[in-house]
């Protein structure tokens, strides 16, 4: 009698604590459209860096387009912790090989330079930022936060201005520009906002009036409501047509004499007393 035995075409693979992740930090926050999940190995790799220099960096993460291009002008990476000349070193030394590694890109390393260059006019963008206070990623040796939601919004609409050539690009821009003000009307008690705040913030990006309507009429289309007011000028009511002016010419009234009061003289005759004749003689 003849047994056979099927054997398994592969072993069974014993798994290891060595392949098992560790959790995340609880504050982690992972938004796909600030960051794309092929960062993360590279993100960890940089915090444990920087953790045996015993620094810890905190950066604002954010992107001009909607899907990564993979361009560094799309990327937006600002230093939030001031670092000094020998920190500042170590911290891009890290990034840039962290970025060779796991095939990052150019994209980091340039965003960092450009920082260098604009550091006084991301001040007010910092400030925002750190009150919006959205954790993207946390752990020992960095955090990165979000940019905040309004600068993206502008510059996403800065961008679709430039590019304004094929339908389907506009919807994918103006799709994400009604998710990025619907999550910033959410975190301010769901009030909506005006076109004025938008023209006032980050006023060195240009936007137009049309491009805001058409991301307020999407909204309202989304969300049943409005998330930016517009405001249509109330059409003023017609005046009266006013008759011509007919020029009357005033005669000048001659200057009136007070009446006389004449008395009136009775041609009254004077009875003269009739003389009688004298007596006839007797």
């Amino acid at each position: 009698m003849v047994v056979s035995l099927r054997l398994p075409l592969s072993s069974p693979r014993t798994i290891t604590s060595s392949m098992i992740s560790p959790p995340l930090s609880p504050d982690f926050n992972f938004d796909s459209d600030a960051l794309t999940p092929s960062t993360l190995p590279a993100l960890e790799y940089i915090s444990e860096k920087l953790s045996q220099k015993s620094l810890h960096v905190t950066l604002l993460v954010g992107r001009g387009q909607p899907m990564p291009t993979g361009e560094s002008s799309d990327l937006n990476i600002i230093p939030v912790t001031q670092l000094d000349a020998q920190s500042w070193k170590i911290f891009y030394k890290i990034v840039e090989k962290g970025a060779k590694k796991y095939s990052l890109g150019q994209g980091w390393t340039d965003a960092l330079d450009q920082h260098a260059r604009q550091q006084l006019k991301n001040e007010y963008l910092i400030e925002q930022s750190l009150r919006q206070n959205e954790i993207l990623f946390s752990q020992e040796g960095l955090t990165l936060l979000n940019v905040d939601r309004i600068y993206t919004l502008k510059r996403r609409l800065c961008v679709l201005a430039q590019n304004q050539k094929s339908i389907k690009n506009e919807e994918k821009y103006l799709s994400s520009c009604v998710q990025l003000l619907n999550k910033t009307i959410t975190s301010c008690q769901g009030r909506p906002f005006s076109f004025g705040f938008f023209h006032r913030a980050y006023e060195h990006l240009h936007i137009t009036d049309d491009l805001l309507k058409k991301v307020a009429e999407a909204y309202k289309a989304r969300y049943g409501q409005e998330g930016i007011v517009i405001i249509t000028p109330k059409s003023s009511p017609a005046l009266p047509a006013v008759a011509p002016t007919t020029s009357t010419t005033i005669k000048k009234e001659n200057t009136r004499k007070s009446p006389v009061m004449r008395t009136t003289a009775t041609n009254a005759r004077v009875r003269r007393p009739t003389v009688m004749a004298a007596a006839s003689s007797s």
